[in-house]
């Protein structure tokens, strides 16, 4: 309901807002600075806030006695839900916009939105864990990670003959997989010692909100069109389980015992390659990344400061359009 009200009241304020007659003739790349002008807003406001709504929702999916994977259906819902939405209410923005006359653009800029999909193999690593009244560290070097929905994401952005540059708006979900892991525990009492510990799945429920941007510099051209880029922004985290921390491994059931969400930063690097049409593209792109999540877990007795890396090879795939 919220999320329909919200886009009722884009609606109407776009509706109030961008009705101008234009006169003048306009270049493609004038066009597109005002497109995303208009349309980029709503996606950086309502993205993070559905992504927390979605959140709220799976945690109490999860307090409900609901599985894992259908509180992550939840999550996964909204934010797809309100993209929809903030797309379907700024429609009129777009057609304003792109219904300009345009004059004789000699120029061979492509203008394009991305829509894609992301699988990949992640595992979360260099972890380490500090109690906060510090009487121990510890650490684990590596805990596999998989997830039930690959990432999914939107790209809006541009490509000459020679580089191009996108904005990046992604949701990203991985958990963990059961494992023993060796803890290297240290105190000043006992040294470090070395303790096994199994962690169950889903120990960690990890979603993101990834936004940031990407530049890339395209290669010759031979069948497909290759590129190489990196890309970096922040992220919008949150890390859910029914266990307070690693620490405690007490399962409190049907109750979220760690509920963090703040934010950090991701950066990836990628080769990709492009099949190009006449409006359109096809794409892969095999891409590293890293993504970074600090928290606070345990009970209040055995708090703990908690670092570590997700780190993951994606394989992104997708589609993209000519906005023009």
């Amino acid at each position: 309901m919220k999320i329909l009200i919200i886009s009722i009241s884009m609606s109407l304020c776009f509706s109030q807002t961008t009705t101008f007659k234009y006169q003048e003739t306009f270049t493609k790349k004038k066009l597109f600075k005002q497109y995303v002008a208009n349309t980029l807003p709503g996606y950086l406001f309502f993205g993070p806030y559905s992504f927390m709504y979605g959140v709220a929702l799976g945690g109490g999916a999860i307090s409900q006695g609901e599985s894992p994977k259908n509180a992550n259906t939840l999550w996964l819902a909204t934010p797809l839900l309100a993209g929809f939405l903030v797309n379907t209410a700024s429609k009129d923005i777009i057609k304003n916009v792109l219904n300009k006359p345009i004059k004789n653009d000699q120029s061979s800029t492509f203008y394009y939105n991305i829509y894609y999909m992301g699988p990949d193999i992640s595992n979360i690593k260099d972890i380490q864990f500090e109690s906060k009244n510090g009487d121990w560290t510890a650490q684990i070097d590596e805990v596999p990670s998989g997830f039930d929905y690959p990432p999914l994401g939107l790209r809006t952005g541009f490509v000459t003959d020679r580089y191009g540059m996108d904005y990046e708006l992604s949701l990203i979900a991985h958990h963990t997989i059961e494992k023993e892991v060796i803890y290297e525990y240290f105190s000043p009492q006992t040294g470090i010692l070395p303790l096994a510990q199994r962690i169950p799945s889903h120990f960690y429920m990890m979603h993101s909100m990834f936004m940031g941007l990407n530049v890339y510099y395209v290669l010759p051209e031979f069948i497909v069109t290759p590129y190489l880029g990196i890309g970096g922004g922040v992220l919008l985290n949150s890390v859910q389980s029914e266990y307070p921390g690693p620490a405690d491994l007490a399962r409190q059931g049907e109750t979220l015992a760690l509920d963090e969400m703040n934010w950090n930063y991701g950066a990836h690097s990628y080769l990709g390659f492009r099949l190009m049409m006449e409006d359109s593209f096809y794409y892969v792109e095999l891409r590293p990344s890293i993504y970074k999540f600090e928290l606070e877990s345990g009970t209040s007795f055995n708090k703990t400061r908690d670092r570590f890396n997700l780190e993951a090879f994606q394989f992104q795939f997708g589609i993209g359009k000519s906005i023009f």
